[in-house]
């Protein structure tokens, strides 16, 4: 019985990866970039998007933070955003499988980034 279990476990870890990573294999909804820190921008996306009815995970690599939007705690991902460092600026790419309108979302990105820009 405890066989059954890992393997639903496994099943549904590898099934929010494989949507994650087939989302990231579309072309992008949107791309933004912007001087912002990475941190400061993850935050920003995620104190946004948290004003919405919706579940959401973050991962923090050293390659940047993705955020990933689900409709449940156990739905697949229905879109996400990878925030990385490139060179001296930061870019924001957000992917979507929506069933609905995402402007909002998107947009809500595109502010994060135009907002996190550091005073000069």
């Amino acid at each position: 019985m405890k066989h059954y279990v890992a393997l639903a476990v496994l099943a549904t870890l590898l099934s929010g990866c494989a949507s994650s990573g087939s989302l990231r294999n579309s072309k992008p909804t949107a791309a933004y970039e912007g001087r912002g820190s990475v941190a400061n921008i993850a935050s920003c996306v995620s104190e946004a998007w948290g004003t919405k009815p919706v579940h959401l995970e973050s991962y923090v690599l050293y390659t940047g933070t993705t955020i990933e939007i689900h409709k449940t705690e156990k739905s697949p991902t229905v879109a996400l955003v990878d925030i990385k460092p490139v060179a001296d600026r930061t870019v924001a790419t957000y992917y979507s499988n929506f069933d609905e309108d995402d402007t909002w979302y998107f947009r809500q990105v595109e502010q994060c980034v135009e907002i996190s820009a550091p005073a000069e």
